[in-house]
């Protein structure tokens, strides 16, 4: 299953903003962070890869920082979706249900205590530096998260107490790094990572609640989940790698030569391979074009002309012309 590219893009923000050389560690990869797509999906097996390579020799504590550079702003109709619920414990069952749609790696879920609830998340990997790393990033993304909802929703942000899946710092002002951010009623050594909130929050009324704009917004998220639980055609591991690869960029779309770099072989050996499979890299790049077009187009929240800029078509007739050779009608015809 492949999951939107937001985990990632949040990652690279919040690494520069700390000071780690992002970029130059991304160009070791034929990968321009202005040129990905908030749009599209990445198959887990890249993004552990870019991940890999990225956040070598980061330590997991500063994940801490990075997550707290996690925008609402890139989670378009999951984003309205929360906010028109009618309650509080509606929005965080339709975050549940949706958090394929977020920068979430491992699982989230609610348990019920006594005077409680609790927003469980379950990290995918504890045991390894980058797994804690990730792990820190999303906790402290998620946290953010929580209070920028009630922020945009006009509500007070409720009491938390944070529990979470590390060990307790061993320098005091780490610690105070931490205690500054989750707040002091903050615990080390938990099973998973958890946020708990009294009951009572449950039953608040959302002010910018709106029954007919959550069902549009929620079937918007259906067909979105539906995209990225789709299950991949069955293609060689190399035409898969090349569309995993042209899948992450806007704009001006890589050339054979960097795509080549990108997957660590030669310009020549890339072609020959793709012709001995009946195919070729222009061809892959088509049909990917074709793929995105109609995707931005019946997601109907962007003009032709941005459109065309973002599919990398210098004029909006280009593009208009090339859609028509696809499709045998224009984009602006077939989005009514």
């Amino acid at each position: 299953m492949k999951r939107s590219i937001l985990g990632l893009m949040y990652l690279i923000q919040g690494m520069r903003n700390a000071g780690i050389a992002v970029d130059s560690r991304l160009a070791s990869l034929g990968i321009k962070a202005e040129a990905l797509d908030p749009s599209s999906v990445i198959h887990p097996d890249l993004e552990l890869d870019i991940l890999n390579v990225i956040g070598k020799g980061v330590k997991p504590e500063v994940g801490l920082f990075i997550g707290q550079h996690y925008a609402l702003a890139g989670y378009g109709p999951l984003l309205m979706l929360l906010v028109t619920c009618n309650t509080i414990k509606a929005a965080l069952e339709s975050g549940i249900r949706f958090q394929g749609l977020t920068h979430l790696y491992g699982s989230l879920g609610m348990k019920y205590l006594e005077h409680h609830v609790a927003l469980i998340y379950h990290p995918s990997d504890l045991t390894t530096e980058m797994g804690l790393l990730r792990a820190q990033c999303e906790i402290s993304g998620t946290y953010k998260f929580i209070l920028d909802i009630y922020k945009m929703m006009g509500l007070s942000a409720p009491f938390i107490r944070v529990e979470l899946p590390f060990e307790v710092p061993q320098k005091i002002e780490t610690l105070h790094q931490y205690q500054k951010y989750y707040g002091t009623d903050l615990y080390f050594g938990a099973d998973q990572a958890g946020f708990q909130l009294n009951l009572d929050v449950l039953g608040v009324k959302i002010p910018s609640a709106d029954p007919i704009t959550f069902r549009i917004y929620e079937a918007k998220c259906i067909a979105e989940i539906e995209r990225l639980n789709s299950e991949e055609d069955e293609l060689n591991v190399l035409i898969q790698r090349v569309q995993n690869y042209l899948e992450l960029q806007q704009g001006v779309i890589p050339s054979m030569a960097e795509t080549a770099h990108a997957l660590n072989l030669p310009e020549r050996t890339l072609r020959y391979q793709l012709q001995q499979l009946n195919t070729s890299y222009k061809e892959i790049r088509e049909q990917l074009i074709k793929h995105k077009a109609l995707r931005l187009i019946e997601y109907k929240e962007y003009s032709i002309e941005v459109i065309a800029e973002l599919l990398g078509y210098s004029e909006p007739a280009a593009f208009n012309h090339a859609f028509k050779r696809w499709f045998g009608q224009s984009p602006r015809r077939y989005g009514k």
